[in-house]
């Protein structure tokens, strides 16, 4: 190969490191670049911080110093544009932002400074509004204080001169002259009252403006002030009212004293009409005439005259003298007093013995009413003791005990419940008096009879509510021993049935022997010949009459006895298809007949089995949908599962009716037929048979809900299903 003379072989190296010294300087080329770009950028973000911080002190604007500011900000942002670089168009912005920031607020308080001289000058003129009225105002109370005073002297004047007068003695010259001072009292009190209105109407309107709240009597100028006015107003008032109040002191005053004049008058007519002899006295005779004509023909007695010629005549003198007139009538007033006393007094001792009399009849009446109601507080008192201990026997007894008890404490109730009921109807009858002297006392009783009435009422009413609770706790009680002893009843009948390999209708004929239907006592006579089930506990024995309560867990329908048909329908075993299986004609399924294929959801009776065949479960069943009978596996041999427990609950899918017959249309009893919800559950007792006529299918069955037992329908003759298996 043919080489050029100037060829070296270390070029390539040479190369290479010109190469890299060429890309350290570009490197470092590059690096400079972006240091300048790098400070160029730092320098500019300052420049903008700076202006940004700057920015900040514009906001404390006012329209004062808004042109001077605008004039720095301009100036500012002039001057730093050159060095914002990349940041200048940002900043721009930001300080038209600010500047019309700036520019709103001005304008904002330009408007509110506007605003505020408006309302000033509007406060300024309704205060001087108000002071115009307020002037007004203070002139005319002014008016109305001095026609006041005027009128409150002249009527105080005419008030004096009237108190001291002397010559008024007769009622009609005290009402004439007093009259014509009280229509002076009048017109000043209707002065007065107009002008304390006036005052209380505009008090608050005058103290209202701003300097009127001066307690001085006088205002600088010296005129009347508000409150001097106000205050003589309130002066004037009570100078009138109080010359009222003397008017009215000084004419009781002249009254009093005219009355006292007729009276003396109208003694010394009656003085005078009595002295028959005219010798200025009146002697025992024309006293005893004084006595009968002025005091409705009292006898003056003869102690009472010895009296008054022994104390009120005067020694040697005839008769009482006029000047003792008025001590003679006070003792002739005493005396007749003393012998009206004395007929009052017999009078109300008649009238005592009579009431006593009265009373006792009552009183007779009352007792034979508080003997009975004794008798019904005796048996109420005896009732409490019986159930004071309830609450205890309540947790001792069983409740066969509780119940008998409950049911002779009731008819206990019933007794004590008749006496009270006669014991109120006695109450009742007892009526209040016609006689008025004794309607009080009478009433008085009543009510005390009712009160007892009404407490014997309340401890019977607390009674029976403690025998209501006993009772429902021997209920509840029984109930639950019930379900207690018939859920070991069936445990040992099922303990039977598989230890005897039995089914549920030679069950039947081991309790019934040749009987259509057992009662209660043949069901426990056969109970207690049975063995104890599996998780009875040793030593707790169930008695014949427990086992006998039991029976009522089998008597669904209450009829006192229980068919095959029921037993069978509860000891049934039912199974439901899980999974799609063949039913055959024989155990084996090798060489057998198939009898037809059960689809999910049929349900089957368990004849007989499970037996092993092979590696398969097999049981001999009727297939309740059609009543065909044959050999079905429960489970497969890979452990399929083609049948499970159950099939003997039905849930309602659509609302329907429970009836008392198969027939839909025989039923009559209304008390047993009811309206099934969709949602309630239901048990078979009997499957459904296609009802012949309507074509409607029909079930008898157990409503768990309150456990009636009735027909329903589970398909209607249109293919609706009203029930659908569980």
């Amino acid at each position: 190969m043919h080489r050029c003379s100037c060829w070296r072989p270390f070029d390539g190296a040479e190369q290479q490191q010109q190469r890299q010294q060429q890309a350290v300087a570009l490197k470092k080329q590059d690096a400079g670049r972006k240091q300048e770009e790098h400070m160029k950028r730092q320098t500019e973000a300052k420049a903008a911080s700076a202006i940004r911080k700057g920015l900040n002190k514009y906001k404390a604007v006012v329209p004062e110093t808004f042109e001077a500011m605008k004039t720095e900000l301009v100036t500012t942002l002039t001057t730093a544009m050159p060095t914002l670089g990349s940041q200048a168009a940002v900043v721009q912005a930001e300080f038209e932002k600010v500047l019309t920031a700036m520019t709103a607020k001005c304008e904002q308080m330009n408007e509110l400074r506007k605003k505020n001289e408006d309302r000033l000058k509007e406060m300024e003129r309704k205060r001087d509004e108000a002071k115009a009225t307020s002037k007004k105002l203070t002139e005319e109370l002014a008016k109305l204080v001095e026609a006041g005073e005027q009128v409150s002297k002249k009527f105080a004047e005419q008030v004096k001169v009237l108190s001291e007068k002397t010559d008024l003695t007769s009622e009609s010259s005290v009402n004439r002259a007093c009259g014509k001072v009280e229509a002076e009292g009048e017109r000043a009190n209707e002065k007065v009252m107009a002008m304390v209105e006036f005052v209380k109407t505009h008090t608050n309107a005058i103290k209202s403006v701003p300097g009127n709240h001066n307690k001085a009597d006088k205002e600088e100028d010296g005129t009347p002030s508000f409150n001097g006015l106000q205050k003589a107003a309130y002066a004037i008032k009570a100078s009138v009212d109080k010359d009222i109040r003397a008017l009215k002191a000084a004419q009781v005053k002249f009254l009093a004293k005219a009355s006292a004049g007729d009276v003396v008058k109208k003694q010394k007519a009656i003085f005078s009409k009595y002295d028959k002899n005219r010798d200025a006295m009146l002697d025992k005779k024309e006293i005893l005439a004084f006595g009968k004509g002025e005091y409705n023909n009292f006898t003056v007695p003869e102690a009472t005259l010895d009296m008054i010629f022994t104390v009120i005549v005067e020694p040697k003198a005839k008769g009482v003298k006029f000047d003792d007139f008025t001590r003679l009538v006070a003792a002739i007033g005493v005396a007749r007093e003393r012998a009206q006393d004395l007929e009052r007094r017999a009078v109300r001792e008649e009238r005592e013995q009579e009431l006593a009399v009265d009373k006792a009849k009552i009183q007779v009446v009352i007792d034979e009413i508080l003997a009975v109601i004794k008798e019904a507080s005796t048996a109420v008192t005896e009732l409490g003791v019986q159930v004071r201990n309830l609450p205890k026997d309540a947790k001792e007894m069983k409740a066969v005990a509780m119940v008998a008890k409950a049911g002779e404490l009731e008819e206990s109730v019933k007794e004590v419940e008749a006496k009270l009921k006669a014991a109120q109807e006695h109450v009742d009858k007892f009526g209040e008096t016609d006689i008025k002297d004794l309607a009080m006392w009478a009433k008085s009783e009543k009510n005390r009879l009712h009160l007892s009435m009404k407490n014997l009422e309340s401890s019977i009413t607390r009674a029976k509510a403690t025998i209501t609770n006993f009772a429902s706790g021997a209920t509840k009680k029984d109930e639950a021993e019930v379900k207690t002893f018939g859920a070991t009843a069936m445990a040992r009948l099922r303990a039977f049935l598989a230890a005897e390999q039995a089914t549920p209708a030679e069950l039947f004929k081991q309790v019934a022997g040749y009987k259509s239907t057992f009662d209660k006592d043949m069901f426990a006579a056969f109970m207690v010949t049975t063995p104890k089930a599996e998780g009875e506990k040793e030593g707790e024995d169930i008695a014949e009459e427990d086992f006998a309560r039991a029976f009522a867990i089998l008597d669904e329908e209450k009829s006192g006895a229980v068919s095959e048909e029921t037993l069978v329908a509860m000891f049934r075993k039912v199974m439901k298809v899980v999974k799609d299986v063949a039913m055959t004609g024989s155990l084996s399924i090798k060489d057998t007949k198939s009898v037809r294929r059960l689809e999910v959801g049929e349900a089957v009776e368990v004849l007989e089995g499970p037996v092993e065949e092979g590696d398969l479960k097999r049981i001999r069943a009727k297939a309740l949908l059609d009543g065909q009978e044959g050999w079905l596996s429960v489970s497969g041999s890979a452990g399929t599962k083609f049948l499970e427990d159950g099939g003997s609950t039905f849930k309602v899918v659509k609302d329907t009716i429970l009836t008392e017959c198969f027939d839909l249309d025989a039923g009559t009893n209304k008390a047993a037929t009811r309206k099934l919800k969709a949602g309630e559950l239901l048990e078979v007792r009997t499957w459904g048979k296609k009802q012949d006529g309507s074509g409607l299918t029909r079930m008898r069955c157990k409503a768990k809900s309150d456990g009636m037992i009735g027909f329903v329908t589970t398909i209607g003759n249109t293919g609706i299903k009203f029930v659908e298996l569980v």
